[in-house]
């Protein structure tokens, strides 16, 4: 790892009485000042960015998802514990560090880090069947419905779902809450996630593009080979658009990485401008264009009138017009269509977004959007 624009790295040996302050918070590089041979910085719960020299910055250790203790192996799908979790009881010390678990009192960014946990892959030392949900993310579990997830995804698929949903919680305050809720820190979700890029990232928007089944068990087998020949790949470039969904467990669960992706709007007028990091290092991943596809699809599906498109249509647009107007170039037709209540587009603008699966940029994507 290099120094680079959007990694996270660490404030060190500054000797002014401010600085000794700053040294050891996190903070996000954002541009490299070469006249000055300082990098431009966000640093955490700052409200300003700071530029500092090379040497007084460092890359921190990427998080590694700690295992669960041996003797927690009851499967996830089995445990009755949630009533107790819920109720708010306190688990051992000794289980505090297990991959995911976390509590509301806990200090935010190490929440934060504790549920991007749940979107690292598995290392060897880690099996999913050996989940159980402990703590806060229990209670966001706990709107992740009981259906044919079991019947063809491995347990890790229920841990993304579980900790994108409390990673959007975060955004907004509360879990699964009004978008509008105002004292979320998306600034912190931003901060976990890229410390833990690439494989967050990629989880996040796989779990966008390539979804599982979400839904009643009954329907499952009427959709079965068509999930299981476009389900996520192990090489991250081979993932395909699964079948769209419309059941109310999908849609709910779409809420997750859709609504990360929808709080970014409020850091647009702050300094760091972390939305353009994040989006800027989203634009740079593999899944980019199927990501953008997924969105055109459901916004493209609000006007056919479907459950998905009816749910998720208003936040999907938001995002596209939030990507696109980063340098507030969008002309004013098109961001008003794009942020109306309600967009109801004639069946041809419908065609072509539901077909549209080549835009690699943010340029082409304000080119394509206001053609529409």
């Amino acid at each position: 790892a290099e120094l680079d624009v959007g990694v996270v790295a660490l404030v060190h040996s500054l000797q002014s009485a401010r600085g000794k302050v700053l040294n050891g918070r996190r903070c996000i590089l954002i541009e490299y000042l070469s006249n000055d041979e300082r990098w431009k910085v966000q640093i955490q719960d700052e409200s300003t960015t700071t530029a500092l020299k090379v040497g007084n910055i460092k890359l921190t250790r990427r998080p590694v998802g700690a295992t669960h203790p041996e003797y927690l192996e009851m499967s996830l799908w089995y445990t009755q514990q949630f009533s107790a979790m819920l109720a708010g009881r306190k688990l051992e010390k000794k289980y505090r560090n297990a991959r995911g678990v976390t509590f509301e009192d806990d200090e935010p960014y190490y929440r934060a880090r504790k549920f991007v946990e749940l979107l690292d892959h598995c290392t060897d030392g880690y099996e999913p069947h050996q989940t159980i949900m402990h703590g806060e993310i229990a209670r966001y579990y706990s709107v992740v419905p009981e259906t044919s997830q079991s019947c063809d995804a491995t347990m890790g698929n229920l841990e993304y779902t579980a900790g994108c949903i409390a990673l959007s919680g975060m955004c907004y305050g509360r879990a699964m809450r009004a978008m509008d809720c105002g004292d979320g820190r998306p600034d912190i979700v931003v901060f976990a996630l890229l410390e833990s890029a690439p494989v967050s990232l990629s989880v996040l928007l796989s779990h966008v593009v390539s979804t599982h089944y979400i839904g009643p068990k009954s329907g499952y087998d009427r959709v079965r080979d068509d999930f299981r020949s476009s389900r996520m790949k192990m090489n991250i470039d081979d993932c395909e658009l699964t079948p769209d969904q419309c059941s109310k467990d999908y849609c709910n669960a779409m809420k997750g990485p859709l609504g990360i992706l929808y709080s970014l709007h409020k850091l647009k007028n702050t300094p760091g401008r972390l939305d353009k990091i994040l989006f800027g290092r989203i634009e740079k991943h593999p899944l980019f264009s199927k990501t953008l596809h997924r969105l055109f699809r459901l916004a493209a599906r609000e006007s056919k009138g479907t459950q998905d498109g009816e749910e998720l249509g208003y936040t999907v647009r938001c995002i596209l017009m939030h990507m696109a107007d980063m340098d507030d170039q969008m002309d004013d037709a098109t961001y008003k269509s794009l942020t109306a209540d309600r967009c109801s587009w004639d069946h041809g603008i419908q065609q072509q977004l539901l077909v549209k699966d080549d835009i690699t940029s943010y340029e082409e994507l304000l080119e394509f959007l206001q053609e529409l």
